[in-house]
C-alpha cells in the first residue's frame, strides 16, 4: 500500500492538491498522511534574547492546528468515500521542509504532493517559497507539485527536461515509470540546448533510453531559446500534462532552479511539476 503525504495549509491551493491526489490515486489502496505544520512566534526574553513563546499562545495555536485538520478529515471522507483510502493525520510545531523531511525519514512515502499558487494565465502562476524550499531541500523522495487552478484530468504526456549533463540512475526513473505504466501515459524527454551534445552527453541519454525502454519515449530537442520559455513553448504546444525534471547536483533542474532567470517555476508552466530526487546524489 501506498502513502501518500499530502502538507495543508487549510487553503484553496493545498485543497485542490488533495482532491487531484485523492483522484489520481482512486483506484488503489493508499493511505493519505495530512500534515499540518505551524510555526509559534515566541517573545523576546530580556535576560537572554531568546524568543520563547507563551505556552497560552502555543496551545491555542496548536489546538487551531488540530480542530481544522480534523475538519478537513471530516469533509474529505464525505467528498470523497473511497473504501480504498484510509487517512491520518499529523501537525507539528515545525516549519514545514523540517516536518514533511522528519515524516519521509520515518516510513516509506510515495510522494509528496503539494499545491502552488496560480491561474490560468502563464505569466501568474507563482510557486511560493514553500514549493521552492521542499523543491530544493527534500532529496529523497518524489515532488509532485500541482497549480491551483489544475483540476485532476488523465494524464496522457509527461515531459521530461534533461540537459543529459548527470548520468541517469535507474532509481530516480522508479516513481515516473510506476505512474506512467498506471496511466498508459509516454515521456517526452527534451533537450533545450546551445550547442550539439559531447559525447558524455550521448552516453548519458543512450543510458536513459535504456532506463525507458520498457515506457513509450520519444526524444526531442529546441534550439536558440531558453530552457524556461522552451520547456513552456513545448509542453503547451503540444496539451502535456505534466512537466518532470530529476533533481541532482550539476543537473537541469538545478540550472534552472538556481538561475534567477528561472527562479519562479511558476511562470513557464500551467501544469503539474514531477521533481524527482535522488538520495545518493547528495551525500557529502
Amino acid at each position: 500500500m501506498k502513502t501518500i503525504l499530502l502538507p495543508t495549509d487549510f487553503s484553496l491551493n493545498s485543497h485542490n492538491a488533495i482532491s487531484y491526489a485523492l483522484n489520481f490515486y482512486k483506484d488503489e489502496e493508499c493511505r493519505f498522511i495530512l500534515l499540518n505544520s505551524y510555526k509559534v512566534n515566541g517573545y523576546m526574553q530580556n535576560s537572554r534574547f531568546i524568543p520563547i513563546p507563551g505556552e497560552s499562545e502555543r496551545d491555542k495555536v496548536r489546538q487551531e492546528s488540530r480542530e481544522k485538520i480534523h475538519q478537513l478529515l471530516k469533509e474529505i471522507e464525505q467528498r470523497y468515500p473511497n473504501p480504498k483510502h484510509s487517512f491520518s493525520t499529523v501537525t507539528k510545531n515545525q516549519q514545514l521542509v523540517a516536518a514533511i523531511a522528519e515524516e519521509i525519514n520515518k516510513q516509506p512515502i510515495a510522494v509528496v504532493i503539494i499545491g502552488t499558487q496560480g491561474n490560468t494565465a502563464a505569466h501568474d502562476v507563482s510557486y511560493g517559497s514553500n514549493t521552492i524550499s521542499i523543491m530544493e531541500e527534500i532529496h529523497n523522495c518524489p515532488i509532485l507539485a500541482i497549480p491551483s487552478h489544475v483540476r485532476f484530468s488523465k494524464i496522457k504526456e509527461v515531459v521530461l527536461a534533461s540537459g543529459f549533463k548527470v548520468p541517469p540512475l535507474e532509481e530516480e526513473y522508479i516513481f515516473i515509470k510506476e505512474l506512467l505504466n498506471k496511466t498508459g501515459a509516454a515521456i517526452r524527454v527534451l533537450h533545450v540546448m546551445e550547442n550539439g551534445l559531447s559525447k558524455s552527453q550521448q552516453e548519458n541519454k543512450e543510458d536513459l533510453k535504456t532506463i525507458l525502454k520498457e515506457v513509450p519515449h520519444s526524444f526531442h530537442s529546441l534550439a536558440h531559446v531558453s530552457v524556461a520559455i522552451g520547456i513552456y513553448c513545448f509542453t503547451e504546444s503540444r496539451g502535456s500534462d505534466m512537466v518532470a525534471f530529476v533533481n541532482k547536483r550539476h543537473s537541469f533542474f538545478q540550472n534552472v532552479l538556481f538561475n534567477p532567470l528561472y527562479k519562479n517555476l511558476g511562470n513557464y508552466s500551467q501544469i503539474p511539476v514531477l521533481i524527482m530526487q535522488t538520495r545518493e546524489v547528495f551525500k557529502n
